[in-house]
């Protein structure tokens, strides 16, 4: 596992920032319950400067329906000059067709597109990635 994670919500959706945000939060507390410490961007800006300052070690998160994340947050210019020396970054997308250089793992899910239906395939995914969290905090202990 990476020494530093970082869930990073993307607040341009369709649906608005709030119901990633959410997702982000809980996952975050979830997860500290298990003993991890991590940390969340929720504003903009710091997301931005979390991304340009991450190494190797660190693992980022980004929850975005669109998958146009990057294509927002990087307008003017390519995130990472060199691809051997970044952050492992997983995106969390409804979007089939996108394929980044710069993502190491895409978790896709069908989305119906609409408000009301938005976040609950995003609350399944977070609660999978606690639940896989801590079976490998278990089978970790077990060979202890």
């Amino acid at each position: 596992l990476c020494n530093g994670w970082c869930i990073i919500c993307c607040c341009f959706g369709r649906h608005g920032p709030l119901q990633s945000e959410n997702i982000a939060l809980n996952l975050q507390f979830d997860l500290q319950t298990s003993g991890k410490i991590l940390f969340t961007c929720i504003k903009f800006i710091n997301q931005v400067e979390y991304i340009q300052n991450a190494d190797e070690e660190t693992l980022i998160i980004i929850f975005s329906e669109s998958g146009t994340y990057f294509d927002r947050v990087f307008q003017r210019s390519k995130p990472f000059k060199n691809l051997k020396v970044k952050p492992k970054i997983y995106m969390i997308t409804s979007n089939f067709n996108i394929s980044l250089p710069y993502v190491d793992e895409y978790i896709r899910y069908h989305s119906r597109k609409d408000y009301a239906s938005h976040p609950y395939p995003l609350a399944v995914i977070a609660d999978l990635i606690c639940i896989q969290y801590a079976q490998l905090l278990q089978e970790k202990e077990k060979t202890l």
